[in-house]
């Protein structure tokens, strides 16, 4: 009886591990503005996230995104960047802005979840 809670136990605390919110590494910077309008605008990026899923991200220069994802959904709409900070607005999901952090040459963004994700330059 005790090894099978004990293995529930653990079960359960790694898959919250897996869910629960993270928080960006302690050698990260933030970007300004420019920094984040220079590292998106003309480029498409691929992220994982934690479930598996992917998705492929198209930020063009006039301010437009495409978002397709591995689990079919996709959306468009604009995105513009504050300092430390990428938002967005598309035709079917709420508005949002996204925390953004540099860590060396990648680009870190902190998904309302809390996950952490890596946009892979394409």
């Amino acid at each position: 009886m005790k090894k099978l809670v004990l293995v529930l136990l653990v079960a359960a605390s790694q898959t919250f591990a897996q869910t629960a919110p993270a928080d960006f590494p302690a050698d990260t910077t933030t970007p300004s503005a420019t920094a984040l309008q220079e590292a998106l605008a003309g480029k498409v990026f691929a992220v994982k996230l934690a479930d598996g899923t992917s998705w492929r991200l198209e930020y063009k220069s006039s301010g437009y995104f495409w978002i397709n994802t591995s689990r079919g959904f996709n959306d468009s709409g604009k995105w513009t960047v504050q300092d430390g900070k990428v938002c967005s607005e598309l035709q079917k999901v709420a508005a949002s802005c996204s925390e953004a952090r540099m860590h060396g040459k990648a680009l870190l963004l902190k998904r309302t979840s809390g996950e952490i994700i890596e946009l892979a330059l394409q």
